[in-house]
């Protein structure tokens, strides 16, 4: 598959990415993804905007998302006024990560455990 004007001006700064380019972003075209049951919701909404807007495509046959659960991202806050922004960090990791694999670059890491938002937790 071959990139057309369209997807060339819609993806251009990530065609300029070394890490990426055409071969790349054909790549992420071509990507399928879920997230599943079990992840947090809140986190699972931020992996599927930022997947989408690099190009792959949510769809219930793709790729499984390794998303944490609810319990995770709430240990990750250290406290309940810290949940969403929490939800969006470990959404936000957990695309990278899957964009990494598709890309070939890295295997995907899982959040490391110690992390916490609270620096009172």
């Amino acid at each position: 598959m071959s990139l057309d004007a369209a997807a060339r001006r819609r993806y251009a700064r990530q065609l300029l990415l070394g890490e990426i380019g055409e071969s790349g972003q054909e790549r992420l075209l071509n990507a399928r993804f879920c997230c599943g049951a079990d992840g947090d919701a809140g986190a699972c909404t931020v992996a599927a905007e930022y997947l989408e807007r690099a190009g792959c495509i949510p769809d219930a046959s793709g790729s499984e998302l390794p998303i944490p659960d609810e319990s995770v991202v709430m240990r990750f806050a250290g406290s309940p006024a810290l949940r969403e922004p929490a939800a969006a960090i470990v959404g936000a990791f957990s695309a990278v990560e899957h964009l990494k694999e598709v890309l070939g670059i890295a295997a995907a890491l899982e959040l490391p455990s110690e992390l916490t938002l609270d620096a009172e937790g």
